[in-house]
């Protein structure tokens, strides 16, 4: 009968050993999900709320799930940042329309999870004389580096009749306006953004 294999002084048969190894992979792959896209609307909803002129109405931000090596989510639930939408209160205009300025902030990043979690290391490779001299090579290794760069917002300034339609749904979130003047507002906020 021939010799069985051995790791470590413990017999093992090859091909068992390559199955648990793709198992492994395979399980390793399977926890990083797919990249999703977050929405979070700051402002409750479902109640009054009031602002000024110039203040805001709602502010929803927006994140995704920082990618790994293998374009995968992160499976430590790491989030890049990804932009906001804003809409204002600017007032009234002359003939009574509800002035709004609406906001969007998209990014641009080359952040991953190696940029954010990766350690510099380094080794050392040398050898002393018989005077003690010692000679050798240092070698550093930096993680790469990743940034988020926000680009530059996309503003529009719009007058909506409020007296003729109430209702006004921007970036999935749906405003009511309940009264208005040319120095406050008063609305409700509802959310038709996807749940997370």
């Amino acid at each position: 009968m021939p010799e069985p294999h051995r790791l470590g002084g413990v017999p093992y048969e090859p091909m068992k050993l390559k199955v648990l190894a793709l198992a492994g992979v395979v399980a390793l792959f399977a926890g990083c999900g797919t990249i999703k896209n977050y929405e979070q609307l700051a402002q409750p909803t479902g109640k009054d709320l009031e602002t000024y002129v110039g203040g805001s109405i709602f502010k929803v931000s927006r994140s995704r799930d920082l990618p790994n090596a293998f374009g995968r989510a992160d499976i430590y639930g790491g989030r890049v940042f990804a932009g906001y939408t804003e809409l204002r209160y600017q007032g009234l205009a002359d003939d009574g329309r509800v002035i709004l300025r609406i906001t969007e902030v998209e990014t641009h990043s080359t952040e991953t999870a190696m940029s954010r979690y990766g350690q510099s290391s380094g080794s050392f490779y040398g050898y002393s004389d018989a005077s003690g001299n010692v000679y050798g090579n240092v070698a550093v290794y930096h993680p790469p580096e990743g940034s988020t760069e926000i680009l530059p917002p996309n503003t529009t300034q719009v007058a909506f009749d409020a007296t003729k339609d109430r209702e006004l749904v921007i970036a999935g979130v749906r405003v009511t306006f309940v009264e208005f003047t040319p120095l406050r507002l008063r609305y409700r906020l509802q959310s038709e953004l996807p749940t997370q």
